[in-house]
């Protein structure tokens, strides 16, 4: 019976089986995570029994009911074509017994390049750059099963070469990958995070795959393995990518090492995917056509037998890419709110996920309701999108040069310069006056200060 529901999990696309207890009597509720969704399969007695028999196929002790557990599975499903499939299980201690649930690691996956996991070519050519540095840091954000790490496998795998030293330090190891040297985590044998990584360093490491930076102690390394000539990528639990900043910040990381080592951060979320057999172009309601611009086509998925009734059948990423400005270091180094760093990268050449998520609503690869949805409550939500600035080069910040308005051929002139002001409120130029909602750093212990303009005690 296990075998038969992870069988057609496999069939189905699903990512996750969920076992979970109804009540006392023993009874079981199975239900399949596909395309992002819970569906139920079927309600059985004998939960014990099937929860044992999972504990049994991962190797795990079947006496061990009152803490959480963890274990892998190889499972050869058959069927001509399909090979093997590779599960991770985990259990945990609830009411009624224990829930255990399944994740499907789809290893077809491995060795998938970047343009094959859903990369729009603008966003490739903003990104490979960074993946081909001597050293620096690359965030990949997002909720868990988002594909982070199968995003940054991609990139692992495209400098796979004999010239190239790659190590990985992972919890646990998802994809086994010849030529590229892995270590798991194992707390019980006191191999930490941190631990591993010092080691790592001494190994002379071209590239770094750091799991998850889950604390400050990983963090601080990984950021001082990226400032002395390593390329390190790693993942962080944040719903958008400005939130990367924030929770490095809250981790106590200085804005310096921040500012220095991250090249950029990666947001990434899974869509539902159109079912190619039943989607059909159709027209926007007028409200629709307003936020997503004029004569852009949008498609609907209208169910059929191929995808269960649904309408979509399958995932596709949405990605968010957003650069480590100049603009953005310095606002790093202010005390600032999230929205105000949100509004210094979007004018400094970031990609929303609403952006990237319409460009793939315009090809017919997802609809435009799953984008709304997926994006709704960010920052970087349509709304905000349209309500944005223009992008604007460092140089036309500073110098007080009016922004180019989007769609003119060619540049205002310049805005002429304010009258210096003289007497009480008069007030020197800093942070604060080129990047809005950034509130000027304190002075450093021992630092000139600044002179003060005539008139000002």
């Amino acid at each position: 019976m296990v075998n038969q529901w992870i069988e057609t999990a496999h069939d189905r696309g699903a990512s996750d089986i969920h076992f979970e207890p109804l009540d006392k009597d023993d009874r079981l509720r199975v239900r399949m995570r596909v395309d992002g969704e819970l569906r139920g399969v079927e309600t059985v007695n004998d939960g014990r029994k099937v929860i044992a028999r999972l504990k049994v196929m991962a190797g795990l002790d079947v006496n061990e009911r009152g803490v959480p557990l963890d274990g892998r599975i190889k499972f050869s499903a058959s069927g001509g074509g399909r090979g093997g499939l590779d599960l991770r299980l985990s259990t945990t201690p609830c009411m009624g017994g224990e829930k255990a649930v399944l994740r499907l690691i789809d290893s077809s996956r491995l060795g998938m390049s970047l343009e094959d996991l859903g990369y729009t070519k603008r966003m490739l050519d903003l990104y490979r750059p960074h993946t081909l540095a001597p050293y620096g840091l690359l965030l990949h954000v997002g909720p868990t099963g988002s594909g982070k790490t199968t995003s940054l496998y991609a990139v692992l795998t495209s400098l796979n070469r004999t010239e190239i030293n790659i190590q990985t330090v992972e919890d646990p190891v998802e994809y086994d990958v010849a030529g590229i040297t892995q270590t798991q985590v194992s707390h019980d044998l006191g191999l930490t995070f941190p631990r591993v990584l010092r080691a790592l360093l001494r190994q002379d490491p071209n590239v770094i795959l750091v799991g998850e930076i889950r604390d400050p102690e990983t963090a601080e390394i990984a950021l001082e393995a990226s400032m002395t000539g390593h390329l390190v990528l790693s993942t962080l639990h944040a719903n958008e990518a400005v939130g990367a900043l924030i929770r490095l910040l809250d981790m106590g990381m200085t804005p310096y090492s921040i500012a220095y080592a991250l090249r950029c951060v990666v947001a990434q979320r899974f869509a539902r995917r159109l079912c190619e057999q039943c989607r059909k172009k159709v027209t926007p309601p007028e409200a629709l056509a307003r936020l997503i611009g004029p004569g852009r086509a949008i498609y609907t998925g209208e169910g059929c037998k191929a995808c269960q009734r649904t309408g979509f059948s399958g995932r596709i990423p949405l990605y968010e890419y957003m650069p480590m400005s100049d603009a953005l270091k310095k606002a790093a180094y202010g005390e600032t709110t999230p929205d105000a760093l949100q509004a210094v990268a979007a004018r400094s050449g970031m990609i929303t996920m609403f952006e990237d998520g319409l460009e793939k609503a315009s090809a017919g690869l997802t609809s435009i309701e799953e984008v709304l949805r997926l994006t709704k409550g960010l920052r970087t939500s349509p709304r905000s999108t349209a309500h944005r600035r223009p992008t604007t080069s460092a140089t036309a910040s500073s110098s007080g040069a009016a922004p180019r308005p989007s769609g003119t051929g060619s540049a205002p002139a310049a805005r002429p310069a304010p009258p210096r002001q003289t007497g009480p409120q008069a007030r020197p130029t800093s942070q604060s006056d080129v990047i809005p909602g950034v509130r000027p750093a304190p002075a450093r212990p021992g630092a000139p200060r600044p002179p003060r303009p005539p008139g000002v005690r």
